[in-house]
């Protein structure tokens, strides 16, 4: 296994691409962390995962739907949802975040 680094908002270690807007930082034992860019006005559809889902906002603003409950989230929230839960989210503005479903 091999040591891997980088940066999702700004440092010194490489990023994603502006124009990327899903990328995979670790896929393993079922397990998948994901750091997704939105532009304004887009989101994701309702839909469920077989697990729980965490999900964390690295900058911008954004509502999720979980169970039919909106919320909304700025840089620094996070919200975590339990398998099989209905969830959507949303963007007003651009955003990041990184999940781990």
């Amino acid at each position: 296994m091999e040591v891997t680094s980088g940066s999702l908002l700004a440092g010194p270690h490489p990023h994603p691409q502006p124009d990327t807007t899903t990328h995979v930082l670790l896929r393993r034992e079922g397990h998948t962390v994901i750091h997704k860019q939105f532009g304004p006005g887009q989101g994701m559809a309702p839909h469920h995962a077989p697990h729980d889902v965490f999900v964390v906002v690295l900058s911008g603003e954004l509502d999720i739907t979980v169970l039919d409950q909106t919320r909304h989230c700025v840089a620094g929230d996070y919200v975590i949802f339990p398998a099989g839960a209905l969830h959507s989210l949303h963007c007003p503005e651009a955003a990041q975040v990184l999940i781990y479903r």
